[in-house]
């Protein structure tokens, strides 16, 4: 509801007659603009996990035109769980919805991090120069593996929270599911994925890990010289701006 905006309510108070509606109609704008996106984004994930033997082979479906048709149906069904909030228990629904994907971003970036980590081991281990990469993290390995123990203990926490809410010292089921759901709906995807394809591997080993696979076809000679020339450039560089280009 646009017109619930704490902008539009304070240009209301204000006594400005035409900018309600100017601002009503950007946040409007924004709105479509974001469930565009977020559809584009999500058509094309659902079709390329159909490419990749991850989902249903259907939808991998690409029409003539490029566009994954399946995937832009399905995105579509599950845009509609936007009219739930008609719903006279909106807030409750959303609450469910949300504890769906909470979590998700923490998993998310815990699984980079470790991707990060075991392909700089799986370089090291199979002879491999870190001169064959465009970028480098700054931080190297470590910064993920900061990053994996401080998400290890966000979720640590979260899972006391949602176990023992605040001020009550007895578990609670409801509140639990409603913020720790996201990592059932995980592990149940995990655990059907392993059964249906029966792929009982915890872990690919280092050793055989594919370093090369969906590379581009660059010309590291010619990178290496451009970034040499940037080194020599950033080193006639001012400390500050060296500084400011190095962390920003």
């Amino acid at each position: 509801n646009a017109s619930a905006s704490p902008f539009v309510i304070a240009i209301k108070n204000g006594g400005v007659k035409v900018l309600p509606s100017i601002f009503n109609a950007v946040i409007l704008i924004s709105v479509i603009s974001v469930g565009n996106s977020a559809v584009y984004g999500c058509s094309r994930t659902i079709q390329s996990l159909g490419a990749q033997g991850l989902g249903p082979e259907i939808l991998s479906y690409v029409d003539r035109k490029g566009r994954p048709l399946a995937g832009l149906v399905m995105a579509a069904i599950f845009g509609l769980l936007c009219f739930l909030s008609a719903y006279k228990d909106q807030g409750e629904v959303f609450g469910w919805l949300l504890s769906v994907s909470g979590l998700a971003t923490i998993f998310l970036w815990f699984n980079i991090g470790l991707c990060h980590v075991r392909f700089r081991m799986a370089m090291k281990l199979q002879g491999r120069s870190t001169d064959e990469l465009v970028f480098t993290a700054v931080s190297g390995i470590w910064g993920s593996i900061y990053s994996m123990c401080l998400l290890l203990l966000v979720l640590g926490v979260q899972f006391w929270v949602a176990l023992f809410p605040i001020g009550s010292n007895k578990p609670k089921a409801k509140n639990f599911f409603q913020n720790y759901l996201g990592s059932i709906v995980i592990l149940v995807f995990y655990v059907t994925h392993k059964l249906y394809y029966r792929n009982w591997r915890i872990y690919v080993p280092l050793a055989e890990i594919d370093l090369d696979s969906g590379r581009r076809e660059t010309d590291m000679e010619m990178i290496r010289a451009e970034m040499e020339e940037e080194k020599q450039i950033n080193r006639e560089l001012p400390i500050y701006k060296r500084l400011w280009k190095y962390w920003c």
